[in-house]
């Protein structure tokens, strides 16, 4: 089970963190932290959150948002910019491991360009339904939409996402044809579900919980690994059977590569530590995301083993990649 925010805070036994002036030593004026999103989304959320834990530990930081092109504009700026640690890059892992199988003329190499940092938290995808839907379980809105090419349907925000691939993998494993209608944005999907435009939606966890708790859409399944508190007896894909649907999105900071270690190592120990802080681990947890802390290696290792499965199932699907 993934931990209630009483459990996590609870668990840190209500232990603070101080870097300290060693830590910080060097660092002479605020880094700044690039978001590919517009302000109030979910990747700026995220690190306004963790940037304002780094600067209760004396690590000044700047968020600054380059929205635009899915957030690529961001990722971009970070490779122009000196690999000299002052600018970092806070993005949704899948920029760096799913749009290079999904965009041809992609202006970066994830692999090569970027120096892993730290990860900050992660959240899940789930498939939900209006609370008008006769269907009661994912089983039967499998089987209805077997029945019925109207409701052989779901919406995500956009083509080329995970969500996209969540819905086409699923079709694959069930043994279904389910048609992929790319909308307007996660909201725009949400609120089509809402309304019963869409049969179903396939969206981040986050944005679907407010309308699942307050009645107005129904989630049938969860692309975590294990079931979630926040959701009891909501099931998780792999628990009924279709085990390639464990896939979670994680939000993580990134330097040029080139950085020097000792700079990655400064802020790799920062941001974990702000991460494990009870006040920054509270406000992650209240917008449903699970805080998580690690190291540089491990996160360069998820970002190499994740591009490889996405080029997997990119492939497997068929999709054509956008210019």
């Amino acid at each position: 089970m993934r931990v209630t925010r009483r459990h996590f805070v609870a668990g840190l036994g209500g232990a603070t963190f101080a870097l300290g002036a060693g830590l910080a030593r060097g660092q002479d004026r605020p880094m700044r932290v690039l978001v590919g999103y517009a302000a109030g989304g979910a990747a700026d959320t995220v690190a306004r959150i963790v940037g304002d834990g780094l600067r209760e530990a004396s690590l000044p930081v700047i968020v600054e948002n380059r929205a635009g092109a899915s957030g690529r504009l961001a990722t971009e700026a970070l490779i122009a910019a000196p690999a000299d640690g002052s600018q970092l890059l806070m993005t949704p892992l899948g920029n760096l491991t799913l749009y290079p199988h999904v965009f041809q003329s992609l202006r970066y190499e994830p692999l090569t360009q970027f120096a892993a940092v730290a990860p900050a938290c992660s959240m899940s995808f789930a498939l939900a339904v209006g609370a008008d839907s006769p269907a009661r379980s994912l089983d039967d809105y499998l089987a209805r939409a077997r029945q019925d090419e109207k409701l052989a349907a779901y919406g995500t925000p956009g083509a080329g996402t995970a969500m996209h691939f969540l819905g086409q993998l699923l079709a694959r494993q069930a043994g279904l044809a389910l048609t992929h209608v790319a909308d307007r944005g996660g909201s725009a999907a949400v609120t089509d579900a809402i309304g019963g435009t869409l049969p179903a939606v396939i969206t981040t966890l986050p944005n679907l919980l407010p309308a699942h708790r307050s009645g107005r859409l129904r989630i049938l399944a969860i692309s975590d690994a294990e079931p979630l508190a926040v959701l009891p007896g909501v099931p998780t894909f792999s628990s009924l059977g279709f085990k390639d649907l464990a896939i979670t999105e994680t939000f993580a900071f990134f330097a040029r590569s080139g950085t020097a270690a000792a700079t990655i190592a400064r802020w790799q120990e920062g941001i974990s530590r702000a991460v494990a802080t009870p006040r920054v681990a509270a406000l992650l947890v209240e917008q449903e995301y699970q805080p998580r802390r690690g190291g540089a290696e491990a996160l360069d290792r998820q970002l190499r083993d994740e591009y490889a499965r996405w080029g997997r199932i990119v492939a497997a699907t068929g999709y054509t990649p956008e210019s």
